[in-house]
């Protein structure tokens, strides 16, 4: 009789433990986007995802924002780095590298002033991060 009850017991415990990875993942799926959600809006939303894990959300979030809003240059380039932030945390080192890599090359091609300073700066920081190996030579 114990052993019977030890091995429901065990069952029980592993059935729960699935069914909570289950609801748990099952939550993270692709988000409905907010229609009317501004980049800055779009990009909270990311975050947000990220900090909870939810990194393919925060994935969609991004690449919304730059699908309605691309074609400013600032939050081009402020997206791409979230993108590419999200990406190093994931160890997606190739992804990471692409993104980092096209924000240098947009500063370099852009008139002094004309792109926010300080993403340059962390984008080489985040490109630093990445381990040599995934590097192009």
């Amino acid at each position: 009789m114990k052993k019977h009850t030890l091995h429901s017991a065990v069952f029980s415990l592993i059935f729960t433990a699935l069914s909570t990875v289950f609801i748990f993942t099952s939550c993270m799926t692709t988000p409905k986007m907010p229609e009317n959600a501004s980049a800055t809006q779009l990009i909270q939303l990311g975050q947000d995802a990220a900090e909870l894990g939810n990194y393919k959300a925060a994935e969609a979030y991004y690449l919304e924002t730059i699908r309605r809003y691309g074609l400013d240059t600032s939050i081009y380039i402020e997206t791409r780095y979230e993108l590419g932030h999200l990406y190093l945390s994931q160890k997606r080192y190739d992804d990471a590298y692409t993104s980092f890599k096209e924000i240098l090359e947009i500063y370099s091609n852009a008139e002094f002033g004309s792109v926010p300073g300080s993403f340059k700066k962390l984008s080489q920081i985040g490109l630093d991060q990445i381990p040599d190996k995934y590097l192009e030579r």
